[in-house]
């Protein structure tokens, strides 16, 4: 049996439903694969994991992928979410309104390469690059609510439904990417490219894997909440149930629906490289890093257009 580790974004939570069914339903063992998800390690994220060889894959953005010391070693095969999960909350009563109010201000992002889009949002409304200084903290929340920042990164499923329950709504002011057109991406499965060259087929069962599990989260979602669970004892069902809803909302949308569960669209790397030119950085190739062959070649049925709202 070959064992393929998928490095996950996050904690393990609902945000990864499909992997965890799939690593818990065996679901690529008919054809010699055992999927292995594993959470988060600051030490070591997501493409890092994948390019040091602690992982063969991971779940992280094409932004990610680009924006790496070595994008050609990567590719990029699936994507779930259509749509960046990203929001940024602020007060009014810190005299925010506009992005343009940040200027000056402190803002809370995730360690490690994961502040694209707030910059791109930033400059977009006028503010140069260092306008607002950004703070890498895994935290991101509790210095938010104690005023050590004026915004923070946050997702729409997990981080602002704290903010929202500690903040009264009419105090909030909540920006995001989307609104704008700089919303990107933030979950897709990356490969290593030298996986994909030489173990084609072990690449595939693990797509087919992945597709099958989301497919049956999304069509089930009390048996991909029990798969949380299972993982996550201190979560609960609530929780999970709350954060599946949003993330089939992120899902099943865009090119999901036009294409098929897991579209790799290539707009969400075009958006990643249109940021980083904008924001005047290097980038590198971009030629060859979105692999679109497997998802092409999985089973219609896990790959399909309709779904139920």
């Amino acid at each position: 049996m070959r064992e393929i580790r998928i490095r996950l974004l996050w904690h393990k939570q609902a945000q990864f439903a499909g992997y965890l069914l799939a690593e818990e339903l065996g679901l690529g063992n008919d054809a010699g694969v055992q999927i292995v998800c594993e959470g988060l390690d600051f030490s070591c994220k997501h493409v890092n994991a994948v390019l040091e060889g602690r992982t063969e894959m991971c779940v992280a953005s094409p932004a990610h992928l680009v924006e790496s010391s070595d994008p050609a070693a990567l590719r990029w095969l699936l994507a779930i979410q259509q749509k960046s999960p990203l929001v940024y909350p602020a007060r009014r009563s810190d005299g925010i309104a506009t992005l343009a109010d940040l200027a000056g201000k402190r803002a809370g992002v995730w360690p490690g390469h994961e502040d694209l889009e707030l910059r791109w949002m930033l400059s977009r409304a006028g503010l140069p690059d260092d306008a607002v200084t950004r703070v890498e903290m895994p935290d991101t929340v509790a210095p938010f609510l104690t005023g050590e920042t004026a915004t923070g990164q946050m997702t729409c499923y997990h981080e602002l439904h704290m903010v929202e329950h500690a903040i009264p709504p009419e105090d909030l002011v909540i920006f995001d990417g989307k609104d704008t057109g700089c919303g990107i991406l933030k979950d897709g499965l990356i490969a290593s490219a030298a996986l994909v060259e030489r173990e084609p087929e072990v690449v595939q069962a693990v797509v087919n894997a992945v597709l099958e599990g989301w497919t049956m989260a999304f069509d089930d979602p009390a048996r991909a909440v029990a798969a949380c669970l299972a993982v996550r004892p201190d979560r609960s069902a609530p929780e999970e149930e709350a954060q599946l809803a949003a993330i089939r909302a992120l899902s099943l949308t865009g090119a999901t629906l036009s294409e098929g569960l897991g579209f790799p669209d290539p707009a969400h790397i075009e958006s990643a490289v249109t940021a980083m030119r904008e924001l005047g950085e290097t980038v590198p190739s971009t030629e060859g890093l979105r692999d679109a062959r497997f998802w092409k070649a999985a089973p219609e049925a896990f790959r399909r257009t309709g779904w139920e709202a």
